[in-house]
């Protein structure tokens, strides 16, 4: 019989991979257990998921025998690293009696609006805003916030569906198309925060992963962007050195701490994205769970694991607060196709960007006949290129080599 303790992790498509948690489980002498939502990330995934843990699926179960299931395994903490997945495992962590963030709290965590409301009562933020989930709210919302706007979903990530609109016109009929297209059932306007002028292929914002215990908040962990694609598509980060000054990253670290505790995230880790506005650091938003290629970027660059963080934070162990001598410049460059594309055409000598100074690695996520949409955000990447430099300027050279290949075609 298994003597060992469990790790908990309710799983679906996030910040980490199947393997990289049972790794991290395994070296802290826990076993792990997958509590799997029927989903099609999930489905596909099943067979991994079952030769590295215990899987737990809760279809066909009902709350009380989903927490039977869990506790007969031992529980030693509760974790998850997807978005989707944040308010079951408050659930779960709470009916085990295991650290997570609270349920009466999870709104705030998952919800934008819900969001922008705690950072107005905090006196951190008072951007305007005004959810829309009818035709008939269109030209209020249009009138409080007004124009240039951002129209976003109340629940995501990814920058999925997310646009700017600039006139009346636009604004009101991409609401209305977002609405009446079934995919989002609540949308949010709020007003556009503007970036500061930022040399390409450096972006204008900034994600800092921090970590929580009752009332201190440490940020542990600055991802620096490059330029967004249209409309607001990631295009990845590079971490730890940043071109931002440190003055900057100084006050971008303060907001982020501020931003985690207006949440009340008391535990784990929350990564929050940053404008750098003319005027100042401004949020965009908080995700309650590690960041997307954080503990990649983390781990090349020579610093502390945030993953394993986020999973001793859950147990409750202790966590190392020392400072890594400067290491590499790591990356992830996500290769996004145009705006107006509407499928891949062909997929070209991949190789041609392996092969490029200072690439390590090339993942390529889409094949020839795949279709792609801006409206998927960040996911309706066809690429990833990974790999580290030595300076920021060499950076930039792998960048503009990277976008120089003409290994993809697209059909429009």
């Amino acid at each position: 019989m298994e003597s060992r303790s469990t790790l908990v992790t309710v799983y679906d498509y996030g910040s980490l991979s199947p393997y990289r948690i049972a790794e991290i489980a395994d070296a802290l002498q826990l076993r792990v257990a997958f509590v799997v939502p029927d989903t099609a990330h999930t489905r596909s995934a099943r067979s991994l998921l079952e030769s590295v843990g215990v899987v737990i699926p809760t279809a066909g179960r009902s709350p009380a025998e989903l927490i039977r299931a869990c506790r007969a395994l031992r529980p030693a903490g509760v974790v998850t690293f997807s978005e989707p997945q944040l308010r079951l495992t408050a659930e779960l962590a709470d009916a085990l009696g295991c650290a997570f963030h609270a349920p009466s709290d999870i709104d705030a965590i998952v919800r934008k609006d819900r969001q922008r409301e705690r950072f107005a009562a905090a006196g951190l933020e008072a951007i305007r805003f005004r959810v829309v989930e009818r035709l008939d709210q269109i030209d209020e919302a249009i009138a409080h916030v007004g124009l240039p706007a951002v129209i976003k979903p109340t629940y995501g990530a990814a920058s999925r569906n997310t646009i700017a609109v600039s006139d009346e016109k636009d604004c009101r009929q991409t609401l209305e198309f977002l609405l009446n297209d079934g995919q989002e059932r609540t949308l949010l306007l709020e007003e556009l925060l503007v970036g500061r002028h930022t040399d390409h292929p450096w972006g204008d914002f900034i994600a800092v992963d921090c970590v929580a215990a009752g009332d201190r908040v440490e940020p542990r962990f600055v991802t620096s962007k490059f330029a967004a694609a249209e409309p607001f598509r990631d295009r990845g980060g590079y971490a730890t050195a940043s071109v931002v000054p440190e003055p900057d990253l100084a006050h971008v670290r303060d907001l982020a701490g501020r931003a985690v505790r207006a949440l009340n995230i008391r535990t784990g880790l929350a990564d929050v994205e940053i404008k750098l506005t003319p005027t100042g650091p401004r949020l965009i938003e908080v995700n309650g769970r590690l960041g997307g290629t954080v503990d990649d970027l983390a781990v090349r660059s020579g610093n502390p694991s945030p993953a394993e963080i986020a999973i001793r934070s859950a147990l409750g162990l202790p966590i190392d607060a020392g400072t890594p001598p400067p290491g590499p410049i790591a990356f992830h460059y996500h290769l996004i196709p145009p705006l107006a594309a509407r499928a891949v055409a062909d997929v070209r000598a991949p190789l041609r960007v392996k092969r490029l100074p200072h690439v390590e690695r090339l993942i390529v996520h889409a094949r020839r006949g795949d279709p792609v949409d801006w409206r998927a955000g960040t996911e309706s990447r066809v690429a990833s290129v990974i790999g580290t430099t030595g300076t920021h300027a060499e950076l930039a050279d792998v960048v503009a080599a990277i976008e120089s290949v003409p290994w993809i075609d697209y059909e429009f």
